[in-house]
């Protein structure tokens, strides 16, 4: 018996046009559309497909574009016979996991999303205004350990390691005079690069302890069933047990590193015997990337695309 494994990207991995192929070919993603732009208030073909580039930028329209993104991916994926036994999400792709784990609904994914999009958004504009200009910036070559003893000996004002990717990449944000300001101690210890990233503010950091506070009081009013296959979280790289677990991670995580090595580390070591497949469920091929620079003896397969999907179904 085959192990599915699958993955969903976050924020970061967007571009124009984006599921237009899922969305052509399949009526169930046309459905999923129009339940997103309902949950959302937001026409999601028009941000997709017409809509001006630079809405994808914005956090409030780029968390909703991913997350549906994912689930037209998921969509076909499962149309193809291919469910997952285990399943993860990359920071904002976590409630797409949480969603193929059976912990929320259709409807309150879209919602969730839509109002934690929004909340991040304004909350990374209001930071911004108190503390200074707020990025994140991903450091190629070093890993998280390395980098956090780095920061650690050359303190800087609201600098803080967002997300740990792989053995040799992590995401720092903050300030971005903070950031500015570590690089040429990061690249005298051998970082290879540092690379801005197109985002609006420090995630997953203390700074968004306002958003994180906000975010949990609407979560309160959806319902958090326990998983029905295993699903990871990005605050501590472990299995999650229960839906009141889930939510808590949910609001936990703005404010927490993305612990992304962790988690590859466990999928993996779960799948010592037998076959195992991995899937990347969304746009791009980031999660992929990371998988390779992991120990796992097979690829993670991107998914992004009809084309892409349809050659996993006829392998099935």
């Amino acid at each position: 018996m085959v192990t599915n494994i699958i993955l969903f990207p976050g924020q970061g991995a967007q571009y124009a046009g984006m599921g237009k192929d899922f969305h052509d070919a399949s009526p169930a993603v046309r459905e999923l559309f129009e339940l997103a732009s309902e949950c959302s208030g937001i026409d999601m073909r028009e941000v997709l497909f017409t809509g001006d580039a630079s809405l994808l930028k914005q956090t409030a329209y780029t968390q909703m574009a991913v997350t549906l993104a994912n689930m037209a991916a998921y969509t076909i994926l499962r149309e193809r016979g291919i469910v997952p036994h285990s399943t993860a999400g990359f920071s904002l792709g976590e409630l797409s996991a949480y969603h193929a784990a059976g912990i929320i609904t259709s409807e309150s994914l879209f919602t969730i999303t839509a109002a934690r999009g929004r909340i991040m958004g304004e909350h990374a504009d209001r930071t911004a205004q108190q503390v200074g200009e707020l990025g994140m910036a991903a450091v190629i070559g070093l890993g998280y350990d390395q980098v956090d003893e780095l920061c650690a000996a050359h303190p800087q004002e609201h600098l803080y390691i967002a997300n740990d990717n792989s053995e040799k990449q992590i995401v720092l944000a903050g300030v971005t005079a903070s950031i500015d300001a570590i690089i040429p101690v990061l690249k005298e210890a051998g970082a290879r690069r540092v690379i801005p990233l197109q985002v609006s503010g420090p995630f997953h950091t203390p700074l968004m302890a306002g958003a994180a506070r906000e975010f949990e009081q609407l979560l309160d009013s959806h319902a958090f069933s326990d998983p029905t296959v295993r699903v990871y979280t990005n605050v501590t790289g472990r299995i999650l047990s229960s839906g009141s677990e889930a939510r808590r991670a949910c609001a936990l995580q703005l404010t927490s590193p993305v612990r992304w090595t962790g988690i590859v580390k466990d999928i993996v070591q779960e799948c010592t015997s037998g076959e195992y497949r991995c899937y990347e469920a969304g746009p791009g091929k980031v999660l992929s990337g990371f998988w390779k620079a992991g120990p796992a003896r097979q690829a993670c397969i991107p998914v992004g695309t009809w084309e892409s999907a349809s050659i996993q179904g006829e392998q099935e």
